[in-house]
């Protein structure tokens, strides 16, 4: 197996097998997507708590009953959410190694599901009770 002129990998990562994954790129487009969707978003969820603000218990559920207030805030934490756990996964990759750095992904993936499972939960819970 002759080395490519671009093969920039040591010969240790070569033993190893340590080299690109060929995912990075679709990361890096993850990331910018989220980020160019978070700016409207944010914008309607700052708007949407601005109105809820003054209203109470009831006034928040007869709102959030409608559906494009409840697609936003959902649309607003499920970008957000994916934007964090990208965010956190290449920090962890960066700076984190060995058998720690598989727990932490791990663990970095259940807290971000969680956190959208509860938030969808809490959302849906208010809306439709």
């Amino acid at each position: 197996m002759a080395d490519h002129p671009s093969d920039l990998r040591t010969p240790l990562g070569k033993v190893r097998f340590l080299g690109s994954a060929r995912i990075g790129t679709t990361e890096a487009w993850l990331v910018h997507v989220t980020s160019l969707a978070l700016v409207p978003l944010t914008l309607g969820f700052v708007w949407l708590m601005l109105d809820l603000l003054r209203k109470d218990y009831n006034g928040v559920r007869a709102e959030l009953t409608h559906p494009i207030p409840a697609i936003l805030l959902l649309a607003f934490v499920f970008a957000g959410v994916v934007h964090m756990e990208l965010g956190m996964r290449s920090i962890i990759v960066d700076y984190i190694g060995g058998q720690s750095r598989a727990w932490a992904l791990a663990a970095n993936t259940c807290f971000a599901a969680l956190l959208a499972l509860a938030c969808l939960y809490a959302t849906l819970r208010v809306a439709f009770t």
